[in-house]
């Protein structure tokens, strides 16, 4: 039962992965990023101990946070493709629309104003209406093909278009005039989208500038400037308890990633009002989150010249 669930799990994936339009195969693609996560762990670990910070230094962290979210990619990377490809079809749905409805209106049968659109730069687009095209060349319902390459491309727009010319042509009215409609229908949506987007982006570059940059480059600084002083009070006085900067470290570790976290799910509340559309890249904003504060540590070291030593 559960080798069954995770065999149809994989075949999604697999599907998934087909519709982002990467090239290579997906078990390829998946052995590729294992070993590229193997590989990051390893560089990062030597890349923490060559390039030591002061206080306790554990590169534990860092190493794993980099093998998950390297390999993080394999979900990661599809999904943001087959989104842009999302856009693009959705994009030129519009003008595609218009162009079959003028062929149409010219006399011509359904399959030549797809063949007419199919051969137009509509991006992704153009190969989804070549696959419609060849299907009812075959014999299959001009229907039924448009509602499975809809499905199939993975764009809640599209499948609702193909919904209802489908209903418009079953109930007899002229394709010409309801695609038409729905061109300019698509089109207004489309423009609602990037005027969402543009007003959102003042507030989204804001908050990656903060969780990406500013925040872990000044916890890290901070951090050095912390250990700097406690082992001055150190030698000041060789009686005082160490201050348990390890303890102060993984503090500010969990802390940052906590907040990479809330800010990741909280942009694609902003950008697209879905929270879960953006939780493939929370690994990968947790390990830039991460370097940069190793770096605000590092740079801190600079900055004062070394660690704090006594005599």
């Amino acid at each position: 039962m559960k080798k069954g669930i995770l065999n149809g799990k994989y075949e999604q994936l697999e599907r998934y992965y087909r519709g982002a339009g990467i090239r290579i195969k997906f078990q390829h693609f998946v052995v590729l990023l294992c070993i590229l996560a193997i590989l990051s762990a390893i560089a990062s670990y030597y890349l923490a101990l060559l390039i030591p910070t002061s206080g306790d230094q554990d590169p534990t962290t860092i190493v794993v946070v980099t093998f998950i979210s390297i390999l993080s990619l394999i979900l990661a990377i599809p999904f943001s493709l087959r989104n842009q490809r999302l856009d693009a079809v959705e994009d030129n749905l519009p003008d595609a629309l218009k162009h079959m409805a003028i062929v149409l209106k010219a006399g011509g049968t359904i399959e030549s104003a797809i063949k007419e659109a199919s051969t137009t730069d509509y991006g992704p687009l153009s190969n989804i209406l070549a696959s419609a095209l060849e299907q009812i060349k075959k014999g299959r319902e001009f229907e039924e093909v448009l509602n499975d390459v809809a499905l199939e491309s993975g764009s809640r727009l599209f499948e609702r278009i193909a919904g209802i010319i489908s209903d418009a042509k079953k109930a007899g009215a002229g394709l010409s005039d309801t695609m038409s409609a729905i061109a300019d229908d698509a089109r207004e949506i489309n423009r609602i989208k990037r005027e969402r987007v543009s007003r959102t982006t003042m507030p989204v570059i804001f908050l990656y500038a903060s969780i990406l940059a500013l925040s872990p480059f000044i916890f890290g600084f901070t951090m050095t400037i912390v250990t700097f002083i406690g082992s001055g009070i150190t030698c000041a006085l060789p009686g005082a308890p160490p201050l348990r900067l390890g303890v102060l470290n993984g503090i500010i570790v969990t802390f940052m990633a906590i907040e990479a976290i809330i800010v990741t799910l909280a942009i694609g509340i902003i950008r697209d009002g879905k929270m879960l559309k953006y939780i493939v890249r929370i690994p990968i904003m947790i390990l830039i989150t991460l370097a940069v504060y190793e770096f605000g540590k590092r740079f801190g070291l600079f900055i004062i010249g070394g660690g704090g030593t006594c005599g």
